[in-house]
């Protein structure tokens, strides 16, 4: 866990990936990335198999989103090279 991470954060991100059919989900879930890879609780921050990290999201002032509904968990080999913890606009819309 980085200094700036707090376990409340980690949980939240944690809690917002997807159970999976068949495996303890205390330890296993789906990270809602764009590949929905499978990612293991005890594996936070760590490079490799099962690795992740948290993405913050900035929320929108005009929808009134809470920082906490922005946090979410990205696999570490889907994150890229860059070990820094990304920021981005959530929108709510979509560009398609």
């Amino acid at each position: 866990m980085t200094e700036q991470t707090s376990e409340s954060d980690i949980e939240a991100a944690w809690s917002r990936a997807r159970p999976i059919s068949g495996r303890d989900p205390a330890l296993y879930r789906i990270a809602p990335d764009v590949i929905q890879s499978v990612i293991r609780r005890d594996r936070y921050s760590i490079r490799g198999e099962f690795g992740w990290r948290i993405e913050y999201g900035r929320p929108v002032a005009f929808r009134e989103v809470s920082t906490e509904s922005a946090i979410r968990a990205l696999q570490r080999e889907n994150a890229g090279t860059d070990d820094r913890q990304t920021s981005y606009r959530t929108s709510g819309r979509s560009q398609g």
